[in-house]
Formats: C-alpha cells, structure tokens, sequence
C-alpha cells in the first residue's frame, strides 16, 4: 500500500538520507503509522510526523542540511518543514536528554510536551514499506496508542483527534487475527466486539514498564468522556465510551 504522495516520499528519503550520515534513528509516528495500522478511510493528514533521535540543541545537525538544500521552517509552527516540494513534515526531536527528563519545551511557542513513552518508539519500531522503495521505521500499534494516550492527556480540550483515533484502533485491534478467540478472552466473558479493546489494554501493561507510563494510562482510563444519554448512540465518541469499559477490564486483569 503506498501510504504517502510523491512529494513526501522524497522529503523522507533525504530525512532518511541524512539521518543516516549522522548514524541518528529516525521513526515515522502520528497519522501515517496510525493509518498503516488502521482501516480508517475518514482519517486524513497532509503531513508526516517523524521522531528524530536527536535533542533540540542538536537538531541543526539535521535542519542545516535540509535548509542548505531549499527547505524552510513553517514560521507559525517550528517543528514543522516545508521541502522544496511543498512536503510538510514535522520533526520532533526527542534524543537521550529528552526521553530522560521526559518532556521537550518548545521554545518559540513556549509550550512543554510530554515525551513519557518515548523510549518505546525508538526500541520497538519495525520496518514497513510506505511507497514503493520506501521502507521506514514504524511506531507499532501498542505503543502508537500509548502516545495518543499521552498526548490527549497533555491536552485534552484540543486534541479530540488522539480520543478519535483511539476509538477507531480499539475498534480495529487484533481484528483480522485469532486472539479475539482466544480462551484468554472468552474466559473474561468479553464479546468480539469489545475484545480489541480488552487485548489492547492487556498488551499495554506489557508495554508499561515504568512507572509514568502506567500513571498515564491509569489517569486516561479515569479522564475518558463518558457518553450521555441525550448524545448519538453510534458516534464515534460513544462507542470509545462503551469500549473504555473492555480497555479498562484488560489492563485491570493484565496487571
């Protein structure tokens, strides 16, 4: 599946390409690893999110580049480049200091950002093909939800997306495999429809091994919306709503 335009591919590969020189990982997160993974065809983005193993002092080692070959930084939003063919990627620098203090503060908009997690996607990524000729590093599903997870609780009035997107990978988990039979889940008395959900929350005590990972998802399970009986039975949001139940009961039986 090509999962990227061409104008993308090409300012990937010479991120790729430059990473490479400097011996520096690089990992596609955000909404193309969230549509590798998921069957959404109403999930849109029109940019690429790469983690890029390097802390912010040091990230000239990367942009330098870039710049000296026609890329500009977008001046309202400073992790996002523009390359010469009008490719928007968003670069988030998270290297040894950062994934260490778990937080990077963005200095032009002022704003800290949580980075609990972060560990995972440079340890756990995998090799997917997203075009033709193209094999990136991927974040995997799992730990693609604890970052979601992170982020919403960052920022939850304005990031309705990361609840939206985790609605859809609950839905979606584990769906074309046979886990959702296994005695595991039948023993719970979960249905089919819900055993994403619990699966999903049973692999996340397994990816959680520290302590402000697991106070992360124990706070989101706390903060999800609750559906009210006057909103739209089948939306998005109240089917997450009755699916937090599952999520909760497989990290509950996974601890």
């Amino acid at each position: 599946m090509t999962m990227l335009l061409a104008e993308q591919v090409d300012a990937v590969r010479q991120i790729q390409n430059i990473c490479g020189r400097l011996t520096v990982d690089v990992v596609v997160i955000g909404a193309v690893a969230y549509r590798l993974w998921v069957q959404d065809q109403y999930r849109m983005t029109e940019d690429v999110d790469l983690v890029v193993a390097l802390d912010l002092v040091d990230l000239p080692r990367l942009t330098e580049p870039l710049i000296a070959s026609g890329w500009r930084q977008d001046p309202r939003r400073e992790h996002r480049w523009i390359s010469p063919n009008g490719a928007r990627i968003d670069l988030l620098p998270a290297g040894v200091r950062a994934r260490r203090d778990r937080y990077l503060d963005w200095p032009r908009a002022e704003t800290r950002m949580s980075l609990v997690g972060f560990d995972h996607v440079f340890q756990d990524a995998v090799e997917r093909e997203l075009a033709p000729g193209l094999v990136a590093n991927v974040v995997p599903l799992v730990v693609l939800t604890l970052l979601k997870i992170v982020s919403y609780l960052d920022q939850p009035a304005v990031r309705q997306k990361d609840l939206d997107d985790l609605a859809a990978i609950v839905e979606d988990y584990e769906k074309d495999g046979e886990k959702r039979f296994t005695d595991e889940v039948l023993d719970a008395g979960v249905d089919y429809n819900e055993a994403g959900a619990y699966l999903l929350g049973w692999d996340l005590v397994r990816l959680c091994t520290k302590d402000d990972e697991r106070d992360a998802v124990e706070r989101f399970l706390h903060a999800i919306p609750r559906s009210d009986e006057d909103e739209e039975p089948n939306t998005r949001a109240a089917r997450f709503a009755r699916q937090s139940t599952a999520l909760a009961r497989g990290w509950a039986s996974g601890r």
